[in-house]
Parts: structure tokens; sequence; C-alpha cells
């Protein structure tokens, strides 16, 4: 296992550089693949070594990288979730966008496990601090839960325990598991607090909640309700008094930072694939909605059309389209290119270079304040005791994002207030063969005669815009809910496997598990509750029955 995890490594980075015909090097730390991702080793790990590798590993960027963050995240959910799409054509256009299904899906899990699961497994099991354990605990279950929500079931009670072969759980009894090492982690950084308080250089290793351990236990606390949520159409009671617990233990709030990875010495992988290898751009549902709200985050959060000095856009009659300039332009997904050309052009995510002074005004999210405010809405919707009403913690959600992005209250207070606007129909300056008419038709101003069903889709739009560029809790959010209503890809190459206008549900179980863990491949099967293949639903998934 230890050979074939190093083998098929380096046998990737020579295919990406090859087929994708962007990635030039690969700078990927080798020597932390060429291990077993199951087994905690007994080398001496210190606190602050293991909550680093694994705070950089939620995005994969331990190793400051770039190709890895692609291929886990960036090329699946980033994709599916509507955030974002492709703008060339990956091997002969078969491939993810168009749901032909490339084995750049292998990387998930592994990474997880190696670089998350296992360091923090190691202090979890060897600590006698609470709050390591507590900030361990939240570390794990957060990059746990991006891993469990590519695949659904896999390997966790069993991982770190060594062994030929290692059982899948399924992914309920993951989704459990989560809910309550997290109540205890809270217990246990609320004990802490309450002996200790603040101390903030216990915790030199901190790069997501400003070394306090309040805004850990928020952190922490505003975790169980993104789980619980996750799974209130499977657990309603269970996911109801989960949230009311977290919100009286005290969740996000505006007197938090919001969480994010920061460090000096790391760069946001966006820049490099979307600016330096020109891969990916602003998704055309993303376009919808943003411009169909007027919503003035769309400058805080994407360069506008030609960026970086690149030459006017072309359309499809040769025209040259100098009207499109500081306009703001996404693509559909799963458009058959003949090259890498004109669509490069579009709209990219604002994010700053290395080197750069604002080079950290843009780190890529883990949590964000707004979240907690969104979950709670929901929550209050639901009829659950969340500290307040639906319609006010949906405002603050809204407030909260925009504080972010520094947009001030006037265009606050109007955009709150719009009960007009709604997604804009998309119209493709290249070729009009790929316009689309709105699909996510719900105005912004919240609405208490409106259905339950029509206040959510307004909860989880403004939270999918909030949430941006944070692909698995955006594509979580669709798949969860039918939120918001996303444009189908222009062309599906699933062979049948995802019905025509509908999406992808999940990726399957990767080659490398298949290869060298074979039982425990097999012991995940029957957990599926279908073929393993990216039609089949994740438990949680409920196709859009929310009430």
């Amino acid at each position: 296992m230890k050979n074939k995890i190093f083998n098929k490594g380096v046998f990737a980075c020579a295919l990406l550089a090859a087929s994708l015909g962007s990635l030039t090097s690969c700078t990927g730390n080798f020597e932390n693949m060429n291990t077993d991702p199951y087994g905690l080793n007994n080398a001496d790990l210190p606190v602050s070594t293991g909550l680093k590798e694994a705070q950089l590993s939620i995005y994969y960027n331990q190793s400051n990288g770039n190709w890895e963050f692609q291929l886990i995240q960036n090329l699946n959910a980033d994709l599916f979730s509507g955030y974002l799409a492709v703008p060339t054509p990956f091997a002969g256009n078969n491939n993810n966008s168009l749901y032909h299904m490339r084995d750049w899906n292998n990387w998930g899990l592994n990474y997880y496990l190696l670089h998350v699961m296992k360091p923090t497994s190691v202090i979890i099991k060897t600590t006698t601090a609470d709050d390591y354990w507590a900030i361990a605990t939240a570390l794990k279950v957060t990059g746990m839960l991006k891993a469990t929500d590519l695949y659904g079931p896999m390997p966790y009670s069993k991982a770190m325990q060594g062994g030929l072969s290692v059982d899948y759980d399924s992914q309920e009894a993951i989704y459990k598991s989560f809910l309550s090492e997290l109540q205890e982690a809270a217990t246990r950084m609320s004990k802490f607090i309450a002996e200790n308080g603040d101390q903030p250089g216990r915790l030199d290793f901190d790069m997501m909640c400003g070394a306090k351990h309040t805004t850990w236990l928020h952190f922490i606390n505003t975790l169980r309700m993104r789980v619980a949520m996750r799974m209130v159409n499977k657990e309603p009671a269970l996911a109801r008094t989960t949230c009311e617990a977290a919100v009286v233990s005290g969740v996000l709030s505006d007197s938090d930072i919001n969480i994010e990875v920061k460090d000096p010495n790391t760069r946001n992988p966006l820049m490099v694939i979307c600016r330096d290898y020109n891969d990916c751009n602003m998704s055309a549902s993303m376009e919808s909605i943003l411009k169909g709200y007027s919503d003035p985050r769309i400058e805080k959060m994407f360069l506008p059309v030609c960026w970086g000095g690149k030459t006017p856009i072309v359309d499809k009659t040769g025209a040259i389209r100098t009207d499109l300039a500081d306009s703001f332009h996404g693509i559909r997904q799963g458009v058959p290119f003949e090259t890498k050309g004109e669509y490069t052009k579009f709209s990219i995510p604002k994010v700053k270079a290395k080197g750069d002074p604002n080079s950290d005004e843009y780190p890529l999210p883990v949590m964000r304040i707004a979240e907690a405010y969104f979950l709670r809405a929901e929550g209050a919707l639901r009829g659950w005791n969340m500290g307040s009403d639906a319609k006010s913690l949906y405002e603050m959600g809204i407030k909260a994002s925009f504080d972010y992005y520094g947009v001030d209250q006037a265009a606050y207070t109007a955009y709150i207030n719009d009960d007009v606007k709604m997604a804009a129909d998309y119209v493709d300056p290249i070729d009009p063969a790929h316009n689309m008419a709105a699909a996510n038709l719900i105005t912004v101003k919240y609405n208490l005669a409106d259905s339950n069903e029509k206040n959510l889709q307004r909860i989880i739009t403004q939270r999918w815009i909030a949430s941006f560029p944070e692909g698995n809790e955006g594509w979580a959010m669709f798949r969860r809910t039918g939120y918001p209503k996303l444009f189908p890809v222009v062309e599906n190459r699933s062979n049948g496997v995802i019905p025509e206008g509908e999406f992808v549900k999940r990726l399957a179980f990767t080659d490398d598990e298949k290869n060298s863990n074979a039982a425990g491949v097999a012991s995940g099967l029957p957990l599926l509750g279908g073929a393993d293949n990216i039609g089949t639903k994740l438990w949680w998934d409920t196709d859009g029955a929310n009430f």
C-alpha cells in the first residue's frame, strides 16, 4: 500500500502535467504520501506541529502546493456547487465538468486521512489538555466532514488502528459520531474557559481563530450546527436538540472573527489555478444570481472580464466586444470547448498573489460568521429556539457578509428590502447557444407571508453567496435543499448515470482504495444505498424534500 500511494502520486503528477496542459511542475510533499493513512505512528508529534498541519490541510495547502487543491476540491466541489466553471477542454472534453469523471477524484480521501485525521488523532489519543483535545477534534471533524461529503461511507471509526484493510462506516454512523465528538469538544473547551479564561499564549499554532479559546468554542458549536443541519431531513429531532444546545453554549457572532486559514508562508491555491493556470472562472449560475440581485459584493468577489490586461473578448461571429469592459461574466458548466481560448478572459475570483501586501485579503474560508446566522435562521424557520426570529437572523447573516466585504450600510438596507429583483437570465457574450433563462427565481426581501419553502430558498441562497468560495459547503447546501437553483450542464457525458437536467450527487470510491483497501471498499458498498457512481445520493440527501 505504501509503494502504491507513492507511485500513484508520482504518476499523477506526470499525468497532470501532460493531460491538463497547464500544470508544468509539481511540488507536492511526496514523502508524506509514502505513508500508511490508516495507522498512527509512534513518533513524538508536538501539539503545535500536528495542529498546524491539520489547519493547512483543510484545503490541502500544507505543502504550499496548488495542484493538490485543484484535484481534491476545485475540479469537483467548486464546480458542482455552482460557484466556478472551467474554460478549458481538459482531456478532450471528457472531464468532471461534463460529468465524465476522471481519476482526479482519487485524491481527497487519502489526503484528509493523512494530513487531517492522522495528526489530530495522535493528539486526541495522547493529550491531557482539554483545550488541545477540543481543537484537535474540531479540526478532525472539519476535514473529515469534507471527505465524507465527497464519497459517503468511508473509513472513520477504525481508520487510525492500522491493519491490512480498514472497514468503512456508514455516513449515518460517521455523522452521529461527529456530533458526539463535537459535543464533548464543546464541553471540554467550556470547562477550560471557565477555569482559565482565554490564554492566547497557549495557542501559538492557531491560524484560524485569532488565538482565542472563546472563538474556538464558538467555531466548535457552529460546526455542530453545520453537521446537524445537513441531516435535518433524516434526523430532525437530533438536529434540533443539537442546534439548540449549540446556540446556548455559544456560536459565532459579530464579536468573533471569520474563521479562515491565515498563514503568511502559504498562498491561496485559487490564485494559481485561476490566475496563473487560467483553469477556473466564475460560473454562469453565480453571475445570474449576483447580477440579478444587483449584488454589490460582486466587485469584491470577482474581477471583471479581461482581467490582468487581457485583450478584449472576441465573440463567435468574430466581433471584438469592447462593450464588455468592466463587466462581470461567468461560464456555463459542461461546455465542450474547442480550445482553451476566449473564455479564460471571463471573471475569476478576486484573489491576491503571494508577496502582494493584501495577500491575506481573501484567504480561503473555513467558516464565516454569516453562516452561523443563516444556520440559526433556518432553525428558527423550522420552529426551533435560536435566540431570535428567522427574518432577523436572515438579515443579520446578510449584514455579516456585507461587512466582511466592506459594503456600506446604505447598500445593505436597500438590498434586504428589495422585493422585485431575482436572478437574471444568463447571456453568453461569446456564444448565444449557451444562453439560459434565470433559474433561481426568489427575491431577497424576507416575506413572512411566504411559505417556509420560499423563505428557506432565500436563506440558502444567501448562505450560498456568503460561503463562497468554499465549494464543499456550497455543494452540500445545494444537494440537501435544491437551492439555489443552478443551471444544468450544457453537455452531459455521464452515459445516463445522471439524468438530463440533474446534477452529480457524490464521487465514486477511489481507485487507490479499491487497489490497496479492497476489503474495506467491499464493506462500504452495501452502505451506499445504491450503485458506486456519481448518481447515488448521500445518506442525508433527500432530493430537496425540506419539510
